[in-house]
């Protein structure tokens, strides 16, 4: 074997990962990227490491006002095939279709039986995040005056992967409903109501 082609062989498996990692970074940077509302975060299990885990707050509609299979996905826990509509990243509604109308839908999210969540992963998510983000997040959770929005990538195949959090402050008219007409922070009417005091 000639000096070239022992060369060749010997730096052709590098090449071929190299590639490989290239088409994996390729297709990881494919989709379209959509900010959503979050809610019910827990930022840290001690047996997995430090991670954002929460609910999607999905804008209205979820689901379609005209589906007759509307009690079906609720009674899965939650939305099996979304289209997502708006201008990305800025999401108008998540609408809730069937199979059948999904060559229909521009922007399709859909549930990975495979993911931790499996069929509830339209309704479920979370990311790894380092120590040091996690306390920083962990704190930003503790002020009831912002709300977190994640970003999530949605690609052809309907896979949708989150990839930031950030919050924003609560606009007035969240801060009101979030505290009730009569302006008591909402929390602590529910406390005061399971103790059999004032908030019954």
């Amino acid at each position: 074997m000639t000096r070239t082609a022992r060369l060749v062989t010997a730096i052709a498996p590098v090449l071929g990962l190299v590639a490989l990692w290239g088409w994996s970074d390729y297709l990881s940077r494919q989709g379209t990227d959509w900010d959503v509302e979050i809610e019910g975060y827990d930022p840290r299990d001690l047996l997995r490491g430090h991670y954002v885990e929460f609910t999607y707050d999905w804008p209205e509609p979820v689901h379609n006002a005209e589906d007759s299979e509307d009690r079906l996905w609720r009674s899965r826990g939650g939305p099996q095939i979304l289209c997502l509509y708006g201008e990305a990243p800025a999401l108008d509604r998540a609408v809730s279709i069937q199979e059948a109308e999904v060559g229909e839908c521009a922007h399709l999210a859909r549930s990975d039986g495979t993911s931790v969540y499996g069929l509830t992963s339209l309704e479920r998510g979370r990311f790894y995040v380092g120590q040091d983000r996690a306390l920083e997040i962990e704190e930003e959770m503790r002020d009831r005056d912002q709300r977190g929005i994640v970003t999530i990538r949605q690609r052809e195949d309907g896979t949708i992967t989150p990839l930031a959090i950030r919050f924003r402050p609560l606009t007035e008219e969240e801060v009101s409903v979030r505290d009730g007409e009569s302006g008591e922070p909402a929390i602590e009417r529910l406390m005061m109501a399971e103790d059999g005091e004032p908030g019954e």
